[in-house]
């Protein structure tokens, strides 16, 4: 599914939590410690809507995440979609996301989620083994996974993705492969896997630290995965033909978007000058419309251009001179289609550090210094 380069991305965050999990570095709040701050948040929203109303966007895809969206009752969460809604242009939205969490999934919130149009789910999984959704500090069991899917494919949404993590402290690889195999059993149309990783403010860093169980891992994930016809597009993504996330594709081509809320960042162009904003993560500093905003220099254009671009099935376009260099650089973990370096299996284990290389190889080709 092709993204269009003529219109924008929209993603609206919702910082509001029943309870923090351990490993989480997302910005939030606890919604029931927050009465207040919901009344200031959609005071901040509305400003921001106002805001990039000037513009006149066009958006072709809207995506909320958090935060848990549906942590929020659904009279809550309908007032933050309405206030999008009614002042954006959205008519030309192709995809609507929402994250949603399986113990708040309930008729309720599917009517209202109908109500506004939504036709994309990413369900907030992590595994189907109840002793590491403990572990990870999730509200949820397996069983809960289940009712939570079989309601949202009865009210006949078809798209939907399911979120695992996997490398964490504890999780052994038959583990991860029984989660892997139990989520493929209910056909969802997109499977994500994150391996977990520490940023702060998250409360403990639960990484597992062994490379070797991580990496067999990955082989046993993308081997089950495509038996079941799922194929990757990006580093942790992987989707039925044609069910692509087509909002998170805008990220990965350098594409432009608006973001919204607390702690959201946006991309977008000013004339010639591309630029990069991000509002602050509190919500009392995000009503008072306090962004900061950078101009991208043409050096992080092309830094965010190889890192980004690379990470997907259609690599990093660029000369065919260099493309035999890089090939002949880095043998084993690139291959080349349609004049664009593409990683392969092994080059996907060293994705960041190998797209750092070809950054450096590419500045001293340009430069004309002999390689």
């Amino acid at each position: 599914m092709k993204c269009s380069k003529e219109k924008h991305g929209l993603y609206l965050h919702i910082p509001f939590c029943r309870s923090k999990c351990k490993y989480c570095h997302f910005y939030s709040e606890n919604i029931s410690n927050s009465g207040e701050d919901f009344y200031i948040y959609l005071e901040g929203l509305q400003k921001e809507v106002e805001y990039f109303r000037q513009y006149n966007f066009k958006f072709e895809t809207l995506y909320v995440g958090g935060g848990t969206p549906n942590a929020l009752e659904p009279n809550q969460l309908a007032l933050i979609l309405s206030i999008v809604h009614e002042k954006l242009e959205l008519s030309d939205v192709i995809e609507k996301s929402i994250e949603l969490n399986p113990e708040f999934v309930d008729v309720n919130l599917l009517n209202l989620l109908i109500k506004f149009g939504f036709n994309r789910i990413s369900l907030g999984v992590q595994s189907f083994v109840d002793t590491e959704l403990e572990f990870l500090g999730r509200n949820h069991n397996s069983k809960k996974v289940y009712e939570a899917y079989n309601l949202i494919k009865k009210y006949n949404f078809k798209n939907v993705n399911i979120d695992l993590i996997f490398a964490f402290s504890g999780q052994t690889t038959e583990s991860f492969e029984y989660s892997l195999w139990k989520a493929c059993e209910l056909d969802p149309t997109h499977i994500s896997t994150y391996t977990m990783t520490f940023e702060k403010p998250a409360k403990e860093n639960l990484e597992n630290k062994n490379e070797t169980i991580t990496i067999n891992m990955i082989r046993v994930r993308d081997k089950i995965l495509a038996k079941y016809g799922f194929l990757r597009y990006e580093i942790s993504n992987f989707a039925k033909k044609g069910y692509e996330c087509m909002h998170n594709m805008k990220y990965w081509l350098r594409q432009y978007y608006v973001g919204l809320g607390p702690s959201a960042s946006g991309f977008s162009i000013d004339g010639d000058k591309e630029f990069r904003y991000t509002n602050p993560t509190s919500i009392q500093l995000y009503a008072k419309g306090i962004r900061d905003i950078e101009i991208l220099s043409e050096e992080q254009k092309l830094m965010e251009e190889i890192f980004l671009n690379i990470r997907t099935r259609y690599g990093w376009k660029t000369e065919r001179n260099f493309i035999t260099i890089a090939l002949s650089k880095f043998q084993g973990l690139l291959r080349a289609k349609n004049n664009a370096l593409i990683l392969t299996d092994d080059g996907l284990l060293v994705a960041d550090q190998l797209a750092l290389k070809i950054l450096e190889l590419y500045e001293d080709y340009k430069k004309g210094i002999e390689i």
